[in-house]
């Protein structure tokens, strides 16, 4: 499991790094929201760029109609080739930038559902990311919870959430560990997920809302969610 493979910076950040042209800029417009492709090196292959952009089109309306329907109408997708990560998002508050390193595509080709766990996070958009409000390992517990219920092929990627509890496992680990758990209380509970986002986006997010949806605190819903698998 890739633990920290995403983070949320400002789009300044981004936006500095690639203020020269771009070897190859594409633009399309579907269902509302404008994608702008942009690969400063050219390095990606037109299968992988052709899938990326498919794939955002796939996914990232249909997040934003389910969870967000205010979220940014206009996307960047910038390949940076001296960005030793593998994908983080850009936001700022009409448009967003998900920052990719193409040299993960070489290696990963199929792994372009990415975008999908990257689109989610613009549709996210909450304030105060790694704070009590917003804690880490729940926004990227969503992202991944997305990325499982949106993507287009995770199979051909080699991503899945895990289907059993590992004794390292726990609630806050985030990413696939905590998307599996909110993929078990999403189908325990409706509505829990759809809850717990818009709480983070409006700054209301407490650990009593778990109980407040679901009856359960959180450690009792984990202790269920364990003793299940």
């Amino acid at each position: 499991m890739r633990l920290r493979r995403c983070l949320i910076v400002p789009v300044v950040a981004a936006s500095l790094a690639f203020s020269s042209a771009y070897a190859a800029d594409i633009q399309q417009t579907r269902d509302g929201v404008t994608l702008t492709y942009q690969d400063q090196s050219g390095s990606t292959a037109a299968d992988v760029r052709d899938r990326i952009i498919a794939t955002f089109f796939a996914t990232y309306p249909r997040q934003r109609h389910d969870f967000h329907p205010s979220a940014p109408s206009s996307v960047r997708i910038v390949m940076d080739p001296s960005y030793d990560g593998v994908a983080y998002v850009g936001e700022k508050e009409k448009s967003a930038t998900i920052t990719i390193n193409p040299g993960w595509l070489v290696k990963h080709p199929n792994d372009t559902d990415l975008v999908t766990h990257e689109g989610m996070h613009i549709v996210q958009g909450y304030p105060g990311y790694a704070s009590e409000r917003a804690p880490s390992w729940l926004v990227e517990g969503i992202a991944d919870y997305a990325r499982d219920q949106y993507g287009v092929d995770n199979a051909a990627g080699g991503w899945a959430l895990p289907t059993q509890v590992k004794p390292e496992h726990k609630v806050d680990s985030g990413y696939r560990v905590t998307g599996a758990f909110l993929k078990w209380g999403e189908a325990a509970h409706p509505g829990l997920v759809k809850t717990l986002d818009s709480a983070l986006r409006s700054g209301s997010y407490t650990p009593a809302l778990w109980k407040e949806h679901t009856g359960e605190d959180l450690s009792a819903l984990w202790q269920a969610y364990t003793t299940q698998q």
